[in-house]
């Protein structure tokens, strides 16, 4: 059977394991990248190929396989979607790059710019971006490598929050299911303001910025330098986070449903390593005296405090 019955068998949904197996392998080998196991991941490709494969399909039958092969080609070179921390190249044209949970990526922007997304995160680049400033849209959590530009701020907007930046690294957290959203500065200073209101106007190294929706509070707290954007290290970092809110991390870092029962009044500063789930369960045991149970592929932690 030649490529193109195969892949016209691949976008119906009627391709054997086995012919699944050669599309996804061969279209791999282009991007110099490995398949997926994860169901999540294994899903996003087969989107990922067969959205290309009916973009650039030729029209005419008649059309030799190797001009259908062209199209994933092409798709593959301007492709913004990549597994692990693939790098991923923006240029002046419009993009959204996001993260699936339990994944990372690592965006570049045409001015040598350079964004570490953290799972779950989703980052928006104007058309525009570059002319008359540099202005992105953050859902989720990115670090951010900031080029120095004088003439062209760069702003990262997180719903109302604004960070502005000359050039500076920096993390954000800003999930839309936490009451707080944090800007921590690892060099230089950012501004940071909620609408019209002016949160800092000097954000400087190893200080965080949290700001809570609810009471609409600002707290400036001293960290550590090197935790700020520990994730990339794979070290996990909690400042004065509650039980709920490690467990949102946790669900997102591992992709497995986590939910959190008992009083959950505490807030912890801790800090430790990205091992597998039932390791890094067993250390947040020890440092909060927290139970857990891990059932059909579910985490339930429990509370004393």
């Amino acid at each position: 059977m030649d490529l193109k019955a195969i892949l016209n068998k691949y976008i119906n949904g009627t391709a054997t394991p086995a012919e699944v197996e050669l599309v996804e392998k061969w279209y791999a080998s282009f991007r110099e990248d490995v398949i997926p196991h994860e169901p999540i991941e294994k899903e996003q490709l087969r989107k990922e190929i067969v959205s290309g494969i009916m973009e650039h399909l030729p029209k005419k039958s008649k059309q030799k396989w190797w001009k259908v092969a062209a199209a994933i080609v092409l798709l593959i070179a301007g492709s913004a979607v990549f597994f692990r921390q693939k790098p991923v190249k923006v240029t002046g044209i419009a993009k959204l790059v996001n993260t699936a949970a339990g994944t990372r990526k690592i965006v570049t922007l045409s001015d040598g710019s350079v964004i570490h997304l953290n799972a779950l995160t989703q980052i928006t680049i104007p058309e525009d971006y570059g002319v008359t400033d540099r202005h992105v849209i953050l859902s989720g959590e990115a670090f951010f490598e900031i080029t120095p530009d004088p003439t062209h701020p760069f702003i990262v907007s997180s719903g109302t929050l604004n960070t502005t930046v000359l050039g500076t690294s920096f993390n954000i957290r800003a999930y839309k299911e936490q009451k707080e959203w944090q800007i921590a500065v690892a060099t230089g200073k950012v501004k940071v303001a909620q609408s019209q209101q002016v949160l800092s106007d000097s954000l400087t190294a190893s200080h965080c910025l949290a700001y809570n929706f609810s009471t609409k509070e600002t707290n400036i707290s001293n960290i550590p330098g090197d935790m700020t954007g520990a994730w990339r290290k794979n070290i996990f970092y909690f400042n004065n986070s509650t039980l709920s809110e490690i467990g949102e991390e946790l669900q997102r870092q591992y992709n497995i449903p986590v939910t959190v029962t008992g009083k959950n009044t505490g807030h912890y500063k801790i800090s430790f390593s990205q091992q597998p789930l039932a390791k890094v369960l067993k250390v947040l045991s020890g440092l909060t005296g927290i139970t857990y149970a891990i059932n059909n592929k579910e985490v339930i932690i429990h509370s004393k405090n």
